[in-house]
């Protein structure tokens, strides 16, 4: 075996195998996790005299680890109440570094983890991981032919919304503030305006908070079921606008504690859907950002 610097490595493949982690699994805690495991078993084991491609061999580990983690909890997924979102996360700017690409924004991902978890593997490493069919058919153990064929597949089912451009970030965080305001004051006239007729609101609570669990939709009941739930923000409740996977978001927070976080998916200069994240465990990841801030 021949043993590498491992602090090098991580300091240098870190945040695409984090990208990777967090887009096939979706949980931020557990793809940090991985990462972490890959290179403790690295720093243990050291790579095999034959690895020609360190980026290649590392993302292969924990494309393994992520298979075995998703066989683990795929009774647990499948039993889990209320729709199930993509935890968030706070990022940067998305053109600085390949974790935050266009693909991290909460819609994308709630469509990327429809797709299998062949599919979903292949369409991020040849996504996110810019690899090419031969390193894909080593990480995945598939003939290139049977690589294709799957990405090409993976990418019909994602359909066009990655081609979509991302929304102006100075209209988008217009919105949210008038967003913000309408809720704040009331205006149920205001918070219409700013809705597509066919909004679509999903809430993750995992059951452990009160609320939907099922996804209400229309711009009326929409807008109805916020003013009427807004009611409930606890007093000294702060309200920031925050980058939330690559896009403007909204951070509702109580001391240090975060309690709720909201996604947003923007068409034609209206909301056409909220994702709100208000399952505890699932502010687990966000809440250590915010407060390292």
């Amino acid at each position: 075996m021949v043993h590498i610097d491992s602090t090098t490595l991580f300091q240098t493949h870190k945040d695409l195998l984090f990208a990777i982690a967090y887009r096939m699994l979706g949980t931020a805690n557990d793809a940090e996790d991985i990462v972490q495991d890959t290179f403790v078993d690295v720093q243990q084991a050291g790579f095999r005299r034959d690895v020609k491609d360190e980026k290649a061999y590392l993302c292969k580990i924990v494309y393994n680890k992520c298979k075995d983690y998703m066989s683990k909890t795929a009774r647990a997924r499948s039993a889990y109440r209320g729709p199930w979102l993509p935890e968030p996360m706070l990022t940067e700017d998305p053109a600085e570094r390949v974790l935050f690409q266009e693909s991290l924004a909460t819609a994308y991902l709630i469509l990327l983890l429809q797709l299998s978890e062949t599919e979903r593997s292949i369409f991020v490493l040849r996504q996110v991981g810019s690899f090419n069919y031969a390193e894909i058919s080593y990480i995945v153990e598939k003939s290139e032919a049977n690589c294709r064929q799957i990405y090409r597949r993976a990418k019909q089912s994602i359909g066009q919304i990655e081609l979509r451009s991302m929304p102006d970030p100075t209209r988008t965080r217009l919105l949210i503030e008038q967003f913000v305001y309408a809720l704040q004051n009331g205006d149920i006239a205001k918070l219409m305006e700013l809705l597509a007729d066919d909004i679509v609101f999903a809430a993750d609570s995992g059951g452990q908070v009160p609320g939907s669990l099922v996804p209400v939709r229309t711009a009326e009941r929409t807008a109805r079921f916020l003013m009427k739930t807004s009611g409930f923000v606890p007093t000294g409740m702060i309200t920031e606008i925050e980058q939330v996977n690559g896009q403007w978001g909204l951070v509702l927070s109580l001391g240090a504690d975060i309690l709720y976080v909201f996604s947003f998916q923007l068409h034609n200069d209206r909301i056409q859907a909220i994702y709100a994240t208000v399952n505890p465990d699932k502010l687990i990841y966000i809440r250590r950002q915010k407060n390292r801030v």
